[in-house]
Parts: C-alpha cells; structure tokens; sequence
C-alpha cells in the first residue's frame, strides 16, 4: 500500500456518501474495469484503525509530489500526463455507452484544490493521482469540477501558414518569433512556408512576429484553440542579383565591392558570370555598394533600393581601355653587289638573315635588291652567292 497524503474525516465534507461507503465507491469504480488500470487514476479511500481519518493510497509504486511543489518544468509534464490518463478514463467510460456510468464516473472527477494532484514514480514511469475524489471540504475557494478545469489546460499544436505581408505568398525558409503567454520562443518555416509549435496550452495567448522586424510592425496575435488555422504574415524578402558590367556591358568576374545595408558592412566579389547576390533581403532595403580606393575613399559607389520584385540590378565598372603600342618604325635596306672592279652585277643573289628568319633576294639591272620594311635597329646579316 503506497499512502500519498491522509485526512482527518472531520475535515470532509462528502459529496459521494461517508467514509463507510467511500471506499465501497472506490471497488466500485475498480470493478467497473477489471480488463484495464485507467481507475488507478484514483487514489483509493482507506479509512484508518482509528476511524478519524482516510489515508488516500495509490497502486502505482514510488514517492509522492503535490502538484502545487513541483518546478514549472514538472507541473508541465503533470498536465500532459494527467490529460493522457484521463483521456483514457473517459475513452474507457464512453465504451460502455451507459449514462448511469458516466454519470457516475462524472461525479468522482471533483477534486477541492490542485493540492489533491500528486505525481507518483519517477521518471519515464510517472502517473498522475487524485485524491478526495467526489469530496469537497468546507473551506474558502473549494469548488466542484476543478478537475474538469484543469484538464481543460490542455496542450495542443498550433500550425501557422507564413506569407509575405505584399502579396501573400508562402514565405519558406523565414524566422518568426513568438511568446506564447509571455513565454518566448522563435521558430524557422519549413519549405512550404509552415510553422508547427507542439504542445500549445489550449486558449494560450500567443503572439508572433518577423524576426528581422525589430519595431514589432508585423505583429500579430492569436488565441490557440483546436484544429484553428492561423496565418502570419512577414515582411518581403529575396535574394539581390546585380550583375557587374563594363561600360561596353561586358560582364567583370573578380569584381569587388562592399555593401552597406542594415546596419552591416559585407564584402563581396562578383563570380565569373559577374554576378553577386545579398540572400534573404527584406524588400525596401537601402543598398549601398562602393570599391575602396587607394588612399582609402569610397569609388564606384551604386544606391539601391531593394524592389524583390526587380529581376536584376547592375553596376557599371569604368574601365579604363589601354590602346596597343605603336608598331615600331621600320626601314627599307637596299644593297648594292659588285665585282671586284666596281662593276654592279645584275641577277645576283644576297640571302639575308634578321630576326631568326632568312630571305632571298636579286639585284636588279643596276645591281640593288631591296628589304622592306625592317625595323629600325635591327641586325640583318646578308652574303651575296657567288
């Protein structure tokens, strides 16, 4: 027998009978089940040798808490584990189809204060129990159906769809905040644009909001209640693609710039496609985008204004176009061959070399041949044939 609290039979006033037939109730409460433990939910009323008083025993093994001592962590979990086995009471009492029963049954779940909650066992083989069942003392705030009440704080999920406040499209991939009953917690939107809280106190106040928007404008509020359909709406975001172009629209991979927005500074370069995208920007957003220069000034500086809806945002480098160098200045190199009388010989072959490369060429009637357009310095070797 594992007593959970005792009671003087002084202090009771009943609501189901008298000590004497307190625990006939309680065999018959247990009867009721023979296939199922869901009456264990019920301390049982065992009135002691003295007759002055009930002890109120459980036949689940372990130590007892009063649910008005445990931490707020605790009194959490004892919710959810009393609403289990109490939904499973319930479910058991509706098979039997007989309001006699339920009616019954109905008038055992009175409990005076949460002080008749107690938690048994200890970790994963925890179980809730009630005591004074079907009783109501005789002190102020004693009310009937508290248990009822309680059960009611029930915890259930709240599915949120996430759109962007403009034209209401899913918004994936987005950070809202929430407090649910002052209490606050953030959450990210999955790929459709949807949010799951679990376990949600039925009739929460929950609030929520972007969270890029620290002035709280897209605040929202909503009450949590069964199979709801809520909707939060968020500021525009998307992903800034500016291309970086020449003056002659060449793209310009390689292409660094720092961007000013939202309070940050980013540097970014541009890829081969000359392409550089800011993700997850919030739509009206002022861009700033400059190079730094040499002695440390802002140069090519570009303001934007983030339109999510604008496909493309360019910036347009100068580049300064180097022309080639001139080709050097070149000569025409005539030579003259005679024999050893001075006589110019006509037809004559010179083989000329300059420049890793060798030419042939023939003296005319008066003895010259000509090598166009050599540049100026260049060594020519030339041999005439004899």
């Amino acid at each position: 027998m594992n007593i959970v609290s005792t009671k003087e039979i002084s202090d009771i006033r009943y609501l189901l009978g008298s000590s004497v037939t307190a625990p006939n109730m309680y065999r018959q409460i247990r009867a009721t089940f023979p296939d199922s433990n869901v009456y264990m939910i019920f301390a049982e009323p065992i009135v002691l040798e003295d007759g002055r008083k009930i002890a109120w025993s459980s036949s689940y093994p372990g130590n007892a808490v009063c649910y008005s001592r445990l931490s707020d962590e605790d009194k959490s979990n004892a919710q959810d584990i009393l609403s289990k086995e109490m939904g499973a009471l319930v479910n058991a009492v509706k098979k039997f189809d007989d309001n006699t029963i339920v009616d019954f049954i109905n008038n055992c779940m009175e409990i005076p204060t949460l002080d008749d909650v107690y938690v048994v066992g200890s970790g994963a083989d925890r179980h809730v129990v009630i005591t004074e069942w079907g009783f109501v003392p005789d002190t102020p705030g004693a009310e009937k159906g508290l248990l009822i009440k309680f059960l009611n704080i029930r915890k259930i999920p709240m599915k949120f769809k996430v759109v962007y406040n403009d034209d209401l499209t899913s918004a994936p991939f987005e950070d809202v905040l929430f407090e649910v009953d002052g209490k606050p917690m953030s959450a990210k939107s999955d790929a459709n644009g949807e949010i799951t809280l679990e376990k949600i106190k039925e009739n929460a106040f929950v609030k929520a909001w972007d969270a890029l928007d620290s002035e709280k404008t897209t605040l929202q509020t909503f009450t949590c209640y069964p199979d709801g359909n809520y909707t939060i709406k968020v500021i525009p975001k998307g992903d800034m693609k500016i291309k970086v172009v020449d003056q002659n629209d060449n793209v310009q991979p390689e292409a660094r710039f720092m961007f000013e927005f939202d309070g940050q500074s980013v540097s970014m370069t541009s890829n081969s496609d000359g392409v550089i995208t800011i993700e997850h920007l919030r739509n009206g957003t002022k861009v700033e985008a400059y190079q730094t220069g040499e002695a440390g000034t802002s140069e090519n500086v570009n303001t934007f204004i983030y339109d999510r809806k604008t496909g493309w945002y360019k910036i347009v480098l100068p580049v300064v176009t180097v022309a080639p160098p001139p080709p050097p200045a070149t000569h025409n190199m005539r030579f003259k061959v005679v024999d050893e009388k001075n006589n110019v010989i006509k037809s004559a072959e010179i083989t000329v070399k300059y420049d890793g490369k060798t030419e042939t060429l023939w003296t005319d009637a008066d003895g010259y041949a000509e090598l166009k357009d050599v540049p100026i310095g260049t060594v020519v070797e030339a041999k005439a044939k004899k």
